[in-house]
């Protein structure tokens, strides 16, 4: 057992002052103004510290080089699980403690759950997609809905965390363009009563509009993306949609946060103002939005991007502590670990990132990491 003081500490969603978190073990024993007696504490100084940071979407086999079915095509299996665990690392360095892997090729990361030494990584395995479909190369095609019901049993006896599925076509697949619906909202509800009878949420993958209401009217867990694409290439948010999506309570896993020296495809940074203007207009109806960067599928989004998608939350109006609660406790309820992720407080993992200054103030702060801690144990970097 031991303890850390800092001088300022936030919780998930408040601030404490010279507060101190007692870690016995994995886990966090309390959090208050002491220590017990006898329990050795380490004071850091002038840093803020906080629950590890959750990515709730990326791609942990993907390598950002090239177009993505080129990523994975022709990599042996072991060399995919070996890539995703150099970048499940990277991430962690960044204070990324929880990873929500939304698409892998055959399941290949389902061994990395566990692993001691690498964040917490929550498996989707391949993506529910029609044939020729977004990310097909990945392995997960169905046609029709039994497909999809089967589909989603193999991942339960597989032992993923949680079920995608490709509403929408995407920008980086030729095929269903971004803006075509690849299932109807009975598939689509079909592969949630499915999901939620055997405890498992579902992700869905969402650029076009038609797909955004598709997925709130089958009650998925999260929108992923949802960039409210129409045909030509346009984001033309929709108040009406935007107002069920807030009244429903699905949260938006928004793609944010990107590397300053890349750019992202341009359909998508033609569109950006239009798609972060929607974000906020939910974000002022109520909505909850979290942030899956899509970590791998370019250059721009390498596996520790997640700090820099500060900035753009706060063009959407999401700052201070509520940046900090964005990235840390909602993003652990929006994966279904809140009960255990992203909060100090008795009883929850013992997952900390340790940063220099105030990144409430001063959002850069989240890039000067003083320390990490997985599972109670100091990262080495």
């Amino acid at each position: 057992m031991f303890a850390l003081r800092a001088a300022r500490l936030f919780d998930g969603n408040t601030f404490v002052s010279d507060a101190v978190v007692v870690i016995d073990g994995s886990r966090i024993q309390a959090v208050g103004s002491d220590a017990p007696p006898g329990v050795d504490v380490e004071d850091l100084g002038d840093v803020t510290l906080m629950p590890g940071l959750i990515d709730t979407h990326q791609h942990l086999c993907f390598d950002g080089s090239g177009p993505l079915e080129e990523q994975v095509g022709g990599v042996p299996d072991e060399a995919l699980l070996e890539r995703a665990r150099g970048n499940a690392l990277r991430a962690l360095l960044a204070g990324i403690t929880t990873i929500r892997d939304l698409g892998d090729r055959d399941f290949v990361t389902l061994p990395l759950r566990g692993t001691p030494g690498l964040p917490t990584i929550l498996v989707a395995g391949p993506p529910l997609t029609r044939d020729a479909g977004h990310c097909w190369y990945l392995g997960g095609c169905c046609n029709g809905r039994e497909d999809l019901v089967a589909a989603v049993h193999e991942r339960h006896r597989r032992g993923c965390d949680v079920v995608k599925i490709m509403v929408t076509g995407g920008a980086l697949t030729p095929g269903f363009a971004m803006w075509d619906s690849q299932f109807d909202t009975d598939d689509v509800a079909a592969v949630v009563e499915t999901a939620h009878e055997l405890g498992l949420p579902v992700a869905a993958h969402c650029h076009g509009t038609d797909g955004i209401v598709t997925a709130v009217e089958a009650r998925v867990d999260t929108i992923e993306h949802c960039t409210f694409f129409t045909s030509g290439a346009r984001s033309e948010p929709d108040a009406r949609v935007i107002e069920a999506i807030a009244q429903a309570g699905v949260r938006v896993s928004a793609t944010l946060g990107r590397h300053p020296e890349h750019r992202p495809p341009p359909a998508i940074e033609a569109n950006l103002p239009v798609v972060l203007g929607a974000f906020r207009q939910l974000h002022e109806a109520g909505g909850v939005i979290v942030v899956g960067t899509d970590a791998g599928v370019g250059p721009a989004k390498p596996h520790d991007i997640l700090p820099h998608a500060a900035k753009d939350l706060a063009e959407i109006g999401i700052t201070g502590t509520d940046m900090l609660a964005t990235l840390t406790s909602r993003a652990a309820a929006a994966c279904g670990v809140g009960d255990r992720k992203g909060r100090l407080a008795a009883g929850a993992d013992a997952d900390l990132l340790a940063v220099r200054g105030d990144p409430a103030r001063e959002p850069a702060a989240l890039l000067d990491v003083h320390g990490v801690w997985l599972a109670g144990a100091w990262v080495p970097r």
